[in-house]
Parts: structure tokens; C-alpha cells; sequence
């Protein structure tokens, strides 16, 4: 019996084959992997928008992984506006709670719009853009300095 010789259309087809099997149980092990990041609250229960500089917003978050890492504010587009945290340790499992007042590294209140919270988880090497936005509005006129006043910030207008 003569030997077949083997068509490379053949070979192609088998290594496509077992790539797609092997890509397929990769991507199921993926799915099984517990979040990183989890239970994230942005904002209190009614609002995720605040009016700075008499307000801040609370940033709340779980890890599942013990690591170090920064906690930054974003623009949608990815610009770091703020870092809330450097090089902190992250317990797994423990809530971490921060708290953004509007402003940026130099103290200047951002302009009004949409905002994301990031956490580089720096053992892993990972970025992760917690799912919500954070709004920030803007403050009205005349509201120029913020009076403490039964335990909450209250604004005061200028001249009165």
C-alpha cells in the first residue's frame, strides 16, 4: 500500500481544530474566576452625583485578592484626575471605602461631568474601571465657602 502524503490544507485544519478547543477551555476557566472587584457603591443610596466643594462623594469596594494598590479617579477617556491611594494594602474580602472631594493633584475643582474609579491592583499588574460613574456637578451661584452646621455642610452664599 502506497503512503499518502500529508496535505498541508490537512495539518492547517487540525491545528485550527485543537487552537479553538484550547481557546474554548481557557475562556471557561475565565468565566469560573471570582471577580476581582466587587460589591462596588458609588455615591449614597439615592445619588451617585455630588456638588463639590461643600460635598464629596463616598467610593466603596470589595477585593477578592489580598494586594497592594492605587485607587485613582479617571476621566471616561482614561486621564487620572485624582489618586486617593498609593501603594495601600488591600485586604481580600474587606469593603475599602475613599472619599473624592471634586478636586484634582493640585487642588483645582474639576469641571462638571462624568467620572470612573480605578483600582491598580500592582501585584497582578492589573487595571480594573469599576462598573458606574460618578457625576459631579456644578455648584450654583453665589455658593462660595461651605458652613458646618448640624453635623453637615451646608452652603453658604457669598455677602450673607
Amino acid at each position: 500500500m502506497p503512503r499518502r502524503k500529508v496535505d498541508l490544507a490537512a495539518v492547517v485544519f487540525a491545528l485550527l481544530v485543537v487552537a479553538t478547543l484550547a481557546a474554548f477551555a481557557y475562556a471557561q476557566r475565565v468565566k469560573r474566576d471570582p471577580l476581582l472587584l466587587d460589591r462596588v457603591g458609588i455615591g449614597g443610596k439615592k445619588s451617585n452625583a455630588f456638588i463639590p466643594p461643600c460635598e464629596q462623594i463616598k467610593l466603596k469596594f470589595r477585593t477578592t485578592t489580598s494586594n497592594d494598590g492605587t485607587v485613582e479617579v479617571i476621566r471616561p477617556g482614561g486621564e487620572i484626575v485624582a489618586k486617593l491611594a498609593r501603594h495601600t494594602f488591600l485586604k481580600r474580602y474587606t469593603f475599602h471605602t475613599f472619599h473624592w472631594n471634586g478636586k484634582n493633584e493640585d487642588g483645582v475643582i474639576q469641571p462638571p461631568g462624568r467620572y470612573k474609579l480605578r483600582v491598580l491592583l500592582e501585584d497582578e499588574g492589573r487595571s480594573l474601571t469599576a462598573p458606574g460613574t460618578i457625576r459631579l456637578h456644578k455648584a450654583p451661584k453665589g455658593a462660595e465657602s461651605c458652613a458646618v452646621g448640624k453635623g453637615k455642610q451646608q452652603k453658604k452664599k457669598a455677602g450673607g
